[in-house]
């Protein structure tokens, strides 16, 4: 069910200054809020940290890919 309200929200032609849609918006939302300690995205899917020490990490989720941190 979430993930059907997610794509009608994506729909909505709303973008912020950088550039983002309002579905990116409330997923940013949830994650800094909830789930960073439950590591788990809006969508449901896992949100993992990826990367070696020198090369960079990036953290992002397994079932809708969004990209929540780099480096």
């Amino acid at each position: 069910m979430i993930n059907f309200i997610l794509n009608l929200l994506d729909k909505l032609p709303y973008r912020s200054k950088f550039g983002l849609g309002l579905t990116s918006e409330l997923k940013i939302i949830y994650y800094q809020k909830i789930g960073e300690r439950k590591h788990r995205c809006l969508c449901g899917g896992k949100v993992r940290t990826r990367g070696i020490y020198p090369d960079g990490w990036e953290t992002t989720c397994s079932r809708c890919e969004m990209l929540y941190d780099e480096d």
